[in-house]
């Protein structure tokens, strides 16, 4: 029987011999903290030669030796949510730069198994959490950033949805609509609790009916069922609290023979990229999802470098008009 061979593990001192600099540099240039120390040809020298000889760095033992993982998890509701991709690669990103791993984790839109899979990440190897809508045991100390929540315990990154709000309510009474529909996101997040109730609060101070309101999971199948009941009622403006919700009302209106925008107006909410073919491309209010990854990392990193970052960061969002909205038939 042939002697099979196993290749030896690749070091950080095959790398500093190919490289031709000390083990020190090395590390120094891997773990992201050679910037200002190692020279620009240095630093490329070594990457290459990492490269070149496939060298991975011996998490575990790191980890043991120095009690810095140089990981960082991530918890999202639901990642068949497109809006969660660029997201992740935002903050992965800004954490390569740092010299960080980031561990993507779905909670599938189940609390319970938020708890569990928080309590997982907290036991395990990493320094930090990013935190989409899900929160920290009590007591817990280890450093972490919400994302999407009203400021508490925990500094917060967050879309600046009421002002999103707003400019879609304001752009859609500006075409006279007076009568509205919401469709929104079943899933329990302050996020959607804040679209609510701005929307509810703007029609309440322009003396109109509070809008017709339907719940639904964030799947095209799920919005189009609850779609066909607003379809049935006399709102002509439906204000959505994402974009995959926004494509359900699409479906329904399909199914029923109703028109957008000549019978209904759609809005939307995070600009997804198939907001622009759908058929009519749909207004909706873009918000920049890998920014957000990118600077929920950025406070994160602050944090473990031991300046507190700031406790509630509101990134802008902005109304992109398209062909979904128009004047209502009575107007």
């Amino acid at each position: 029987m042939a002697e099979i061979t196993v290749p030896s593990r690749v070091t950080s001192v095959d790398v500093a011999r190919r490289a031709g600099v000390s083990q020190s540099t090395v590390s120094l240039v891997l773990s992201g903290k050679g910037r200002g120390r190692i020279s620009a040809r240095t630093e490329e020298a070594v990457r290459a030669a990492a490269a070149e000889l496939g060298y991975r760095p011996n998490v575990a033992a790191r980890t043991l030796r120095t009690g810095v993982a140089r990981t960082v998890g991530l918890v999202v509701p639901d990642i068949t949510n497109p809006f969660f991709g660029p997201m992740l690669r935002g903050a992965q990103a800004e954490a390569m730069k740092a010299g960080y791993t980031v561990m993507l984790v779905d909670i599938g839109e189940d609390r319970t198994w938020e708890a569990r899979s928080v309590e997982a990440l907290l036991a395990g190897p990493s320094d930090g959490l990013l935190l989409f809508e899900a929160g920290l045991p009590p007591g817990e100390t280890q450093p972490a950033i919400a994302i999407e929540v009203l400021p508490g315990d925990l500094p917060v990154v967050r879309l600046d949805v009421e002002s999103g709000f707003d400019q879609a309510i304001d752009h859609l009474l500006g075409l006279g609509h007076r009568r509205f529909g919401h469709l929104a996101a079943s899933f329990e997040a302050q996020t959607f609790e804040l679209r609510h109730a701005r929307l509810r609060e703007r029609l309440e101070r322009e003396g109109l009916a509070a809008p017709v309101t339907a719940r639904t999971n964030i799947t095209f199948a799920d919005a189009a069922r609850a779609g066909r009941e607003l379809l049935e009622s006399d709102a002509t403006a439906f204000v959505c609290d994402d974009d995959m919700l926004a494509g359900g009302i699409y479906l329904a209106a399909r199914e029923r023979g109703v028109r957008i925008p000549q019978d209904v107006s759609v809005v939307g909410f995070d600009d997804l990229a198939f907001a622009v073919v759908l058929d009519p491309p749909l207004t909706t209010v873009a918000a920049d999802a890998q920014e957000l990854g990118a600077t929920a990392f950025h406070a994160l990193a602050s944090a473990l470098d031991g300046v507190p970052p700031p406790a509630d960061q509101k990134l802008p969002v902005r109304l992109v008009v398209r062909g979904s909205t128009a004047p209502p038939r009575d107007a």
